[in-house]
């Protein structure tokens, strides 16, 4: 099964928009493909939608259900320093670790990589072009 990593701004805008981020995260969900996050992701996610977007607490904990019931969770040992922006070489050593086919962003900093060891790195529309 291929496995994928959506990126914290992938998860955040399939909770509040119904696009490309939407289809890859629910298409995941419906079982064509394994989703692949850690916890530090998840963090972030929480952090984001409860600061940033003010999301209320049981919609986070519905989220958060769905995505820990979903989601295959890495524990994460590897470290790598290969994205300029530091704070998202959380998102490769996750993808690395997990064993993931695909990186999921819309981060330029990621997708200046392009394939990172064998991971492709793709914005949610050429993946859903790729998988058909």
């Amino acid at each position: 099964m291929i496995r994928v990593l959506p990126d914290t701004n992938i998860i955040i805008s399939s909770v509040f928009w119904r696009g490309n981020p939407y289809e890859v995260v629910r298409r995941g969900i419906l079982g064509e493909y394994q989703l692949v996050i850690s916890a530090e992701i998840l963090d972030e996610v929480v952090d984001k939608l409860k600061n940033k977007f003010q999301f209320p607490e049981e919609s986070m904990q519905e989220l958060m259900d769905i995505l820990m019931t979903y989601c295959h969770i890495v524990d994460v040992t590897s470290k790598f320093d290969v994205v300029r922006d530091k704070k998202d070489n959380k998102i490769v050593e996750c993808a690395f670790d997990g064993k993931v086919d695909y990186i999921v962003t819309g981060d330029p900093d990621l997708l200046v990589l392009k394939d990172f060891r064998g991971i492709k790195v793709v914005k949610a529309k050429e993946f859903l072009e790729m998988i058909g």
